[in-house]
């Protein structure tokens, strides 16, 4: 069987003595496995199986729920996650486990979980960037944030972004049932050139967070787009992070 890359994302206890993990994967997407005796203490792979490890993995490929075969180390994913990084690492795998389905092809998610763990580490005091850029390309990978280059014109007008219907332009949305402030987000030409930027270029988001106005709107978006996926159900690990920064202010 072949090895394969995969990042651990959650586990959970399973019968007395087993784990269910749950890993990303590069061809596969999100893969749930049963790492069947994981827990007992002579196992070889206590110790591997914890969120953010990348390890190379052999599972079964029968049923929902796959066999964990086999799990070792992969030498390009050593990286440690410390205080509140280890928050925004599992809000992002939190994210995934909503939102990719199993068993679908990810190389582009995969590649930017990848970068994100290491920025998180790396640079930390930018930790907000990493996490919209991730944000907007977990976004991308449902189908939910469109190329917003096919709709940079020069008539200036504004165009309208809803979760479930993509983007409208005014005159399409007139005759709808729809309250605009409340289904529709609006985009403005300048705000929509910046979004084409940040869909295109990879260091356009340090520039942008320099820019207090449009990155406000674009955490905005990012926030409007997730809510309506979740259906506006607050995610575990943001609302731990909420509590966590109250404690600290108070």
């Amino acid at each position: 069987m072949i090895l394969r890359s995969a990042f651990v994302l959650h586990t959970y206890p399973w019968r007395e003595s087993s784990l269910i993990v749950e890993f990303l994967t590069e061809n596969e997407g999100r893969v749930p496995t049963v790492a069947k005796g994981a827990r007992r203490s002579t196992s070889k792979l206590r110790g591997l199986l914890v969120p953010f490890n990348r390890l190379l993995i052999r599972y079964s490929k029968k049923g929902d729920l796959r066999s964990l075969i086999s799990a070792e180390w992969d030498e390009r994913g050593k990286k440690q996650l410390g205080g509140k990084q280890l928050f925004m690492g599992f809000y992002i795998n939190e994210l995934i486990l909503k939102f990719v389905q199993k068993s679908e092809s990810c190389k582009m998610l995969f590649s930017d979980y990848d970068s994100t763990l290491k920025n998180l580490v790396s640079f930390p005091e930018m930790q907000e960037v990493h996490l919209r850029r991730f944000e907007f390309a977990i976004l991308k990978e449902i189908g939910v944030m469109p190329d917003f280059s096919d709709y940079v014109g020069t008539d200036n007008n504004p165009v309208y972004l809803s979760p479930e219907r993509g983007i409208f332009y005014e005159d399409d949305i007139t005759n709808l049932t729809l309250n605009v402030r409340e289904d529709f987000f609006l985009i403005e030409p300048m705000l929509l050139q910046v979004l084409t930027k940040l869909n295109s270029e990879t260091y356009g988001w340090n520039k942008v967070y320099q820019d207090k106005k449009y990155w406000l709107k674009v955490k905005r978006l990012l926030r409007f787009l997730l809510n309506g996926q979740l259906n506006s159900i607050e995610l575990k690990s943001r609302r731990i992070m909420k509590e966590i920064n109250q404690f600290s202010r108070e």
